[in-house]
């Protein structure tokens, strides 16, 4: 069982949980603040030094601290959770950050009832418009983007403050080994949370 040792506060340790969440990996969280014994266990594991996330593998190797989304993913693959294959499936599940989420959803909403004070000629249109934003919101999935090969995952439609990218959209590589490193991070990984 992955464990994750991390602080509430932290938005590396929430990025890292969204993250394990939407590969689909089994994990159990361990909030340091709260736990005495998990600081404990994730201070012995950082060489007595508190940083977060801690992530122990369980297989007796090294912890990954403070690891990227493409650190995770990447030490996954190689103790054989996941293949690149099963990665990039689970990833292309969802395309649509959560604060573009949140603005189609309420648009959405706001357009089908819109829908039904437009004029006559209107009302359907606006309603199907309507129900596709409220549709991509809700599931987080965009047949736009899909087709486009894009996401707004990890830039700044993907919880402002954890964002890793400073443009909204970007290429989403089918392979994640193909993925080449990126040189527009905003946020780096070896400060310490």
């Amino acid at each position: 069982m992955i464990i994750v040792y991390g602080a509430d506060w932290c938005e590396d340790t929430r990025r890292a949980l969204r993250h394990l969440r939407r590969l689909g990996v089994p994990h159990r969280y361990h909030n340091v603040d709260e736990d005495l014994d998990a600081l404990a266990r994730a201070t012995a594991l950082n060489g007595g030094v508190r940083r977060t996330p801690t992530i122990d593998l369980g297989l007796g190797g090294e912890p990954l601290v403070e690891p990227g989304n493409d650190a995770i993913t990447g030490a996954l693959v190689e103790i054989e959770m996941l293949t690149h294959g099963d990665a990039a499936e689970r990833l292309g599940v969802q395309n649509v950050g959560d604060l573009e989420r949140l603005g189609r959803t309420v648009g959405g909403l706001t357009l089908l009832a819109a829908g039904n004070a437009a004029p006559r000629v209107l009302r359907w249109p606006v309603r199907l418009l309507g129900l596709g934003g409220l549709l991509t919101g809700v599931s987080g999935w965009c047949p736009a983007y899909q087709a486009s090969g894009v996401s707004s995952l990890d830039g700044p439609g993907d919880r402002p403050g954890e964002a890793t990218r400073v443009t909204w959209l970007s290429a989403r590589p089918d392979d994640p080994e193909a993925a080449e490193p990126r040189s527009d991070s905003v946020a780096g990984n070896g400060a310490a949370s």
